[in-house]
């Protein structure tokens, strides 16, 4: 009865993500998680701030390097985001980040391993965070992957935070990063002949 619940809860938020204003949905993330606790019974451990430091670190360095590519600041370039700093620093976690990760990586993924298994809840919860994204079809592969790796991470771990961490620094970056190639001119074009 409990995964019923938590499953309708993340139902209802996804819906409301869609169709509610956006305006609310700093809000809404923190609470919807919170009720989830509640509905649960589960409190996400939070621990793993080693791990949370590498992932952070990882996810720096893979900016910076993409940073460094000419196709890498076209693709960030292609982006744009209104106010992108307090986007990437209050919109992104509290939006989107405390409650995907709460919900996947905390609330369900705890209550499937508890009753199948670290993979299974892995597996579930990945394919499920995939989905999430619909009906983006090229992220939801994406996605789905990248559920795999913060499922690992919150395994490894024994927590929320790196997987929290990780998610925060992907997102939130990737709004800086395209913010700051839009801001410092047009992406580089990779012609090198300057004649």
């Amino acid at each position: 009865m409990t995964l019923a619940a938590v499953l309708l809860i993340m139902a209802a938020v996804r819906v409301w993500n869609h169709r509610g204003p956006a305006r609310a949905q700093s809000c809404t993330g923190p609470l919807a998680a919170a009720l989830l606790v509640a509905v649960s019974g589960r409190v996400p451990p939070l621990t793993g701030w080693g791990y949370a430091l590498g992932a952070a670190c990882a996810m720096t360095a893979g900016y910076g390097i993409v940073l460094l590519v000419p196709a890498g600041r076209r693709a960030l370039a292609a982006r744009s985001y209104d106010h992108p700093v307090r986007k990437a620093l209050i919109g992104v976690p509290l939006s989107t980040v405390v409650f995907e990760e709460v919900a996947f990586r905390g609330v369900l993924w705890a209550l499937i391993a508890d009753g199948h298994g670290v993979v299974w809840a892995t597996v579930i919860t990945a394919v499920l965070f995939g989905f999430w994204h619909l009906p983006d079809r090229g992220e939801v592969a994406f996605t789905t992957l990248a559920g795999v790796l913060l499922s690992i991470l919150r395994a490894a771990s024994g927590g929320i935070i790196a997987p929290f961490v990780l998610h925060w620094t992907a997102n939130g970056l990737g709004i800086l990063a395209s913010a700051w190639v839009r801001r410092s001119g047009p992406a580089d074009s990779g012609d090198t002949d300057k004649s």
